[in-house]
C-alpha cells in the first residue's frame, strides 16, 4: 500500500528533528533536565567501558535548575549510555547525556578556542579569535587569526583566515558533525576541521577549550 503524502512529510520531519537534536548534543550549552528539584547532577571523572557510574570518581555537582552547562564537543558511549564532557563554573568532567537538554538559543562560538587534531600523519591546530598554533610531532608554528567568518545567516561553519609566522596563508573551516571520529580512540567529537594551504588539505576533529 502506498504511503500517504502526509505520512511521508511527517516521517521526513521526524528524521530531521531527530538528526538535529542528536547533533545538538555535541556543542550547545545545556540545561539540566530530569533531575528532581533540590537534587543535583553528579559530574564524574571520565567513564570507561566495563565500569559502573558508581565506580567513577565524583568531581562535582550541578544544581537541578542549572541552565549554563557548557559542552566541549567531546563525548563517548559507554555500554548503552552517552556521556558528555562538560564544564560548569570551575568544575569540569563527564555527565550522563540523558540528564541534559539544549539550552534556549544557539551559542555564538566565534569567540571560543577550538583545539583540533588529525592523524596519519599526526598534526594539531589551535584556533582562537586572535591566534593559535599549528603543530606536528617535530615542530610548532604560531598562527595569527586575521578573521573569523561564520556562514551567511548561520552560526556554522566557521571560516578562519590565518597567517603563520612565515607569512604563509591558511584557511580552517570548523563545522559541527554527528559525529567526527579521530579513528584512534573511542571518543566522538561534535566538530570537524578542514585545514588547508596552497599545497595541503588536512581533516581532523575538534573540541572547545573550556
Amino acid at each position: 500500500m502506498a504511503k500517504s503524502p502526509v505520512f511521508s512529510v511527517f516521517t521526513v520531519c521526524a528524521l530531521i528533528v531527530a538528526w538535529s537534536c542528536d547533533t545538538a548534543w555535541a556543542f550547545e550549552s545545556y540545561k539540566v533536565a530530569g533531575v528532581a528539584k533540590g537534587d543535583s547532577l553528579t559530574v564524574r571523572e571520565e567513564p570507561f567501558d566495563g565500569g559502573k557510574p558508581s565506580e567513577w570518581k565524583e568531581v562535582g555537582r550541578i544544581p537541578a535548575d542549572a541552565t549554563d552547562v557548557l559542552g566541549t564537543g567531546r563525548s563517548k558511549r559507554v555500554e548503552d549510555q552517552r556521556w558528555l564532557e562538560v564544564s560548569f563554573g570551575t568544575t569540569g568532567g563527564w555527565v550522563n547525556a540523558k540528564f541534559l537538554e539544549g539550552a534556549d538559543g544557539f551559542p555564538d562560538l566565534k569567540g571560543e578556542t577550538f583545539r583540533c587534531s588529525g592523524t596519519e600523519p599526526f598534526w594539531g591546530v589551535t584556533l582562537g579569535p586572535n591566534g593559535g598554533e599549528y603543530s606536528t610531532p617535530e615542530s610548532r608554528t604560531k598562527l595569527t587569526t586575521d578573521r573569523v567568518q561564520p556562514a551567511v545567516g548561520r552560526p556554522f561553519p566557521l571560516l578562519y583566515r590565518l597567517t603563520d609566522a612565515n607569512g604563509r596563508r591558511l584557511r580552517a573551516t570548523v563545522s559541527h558533525q554527528n559525529w567526527c571520529s579521530d579513528g584512534m580512540s573511542d571518543y566522538d567529537y561534535g566538530f570537524q576541521v578542514l585545514l588547508s594551504d596552497d599545497d595541503n588539505l588536512n581533516e581532523g576533529c575538534c573540541v572547545i577549550e573550556r
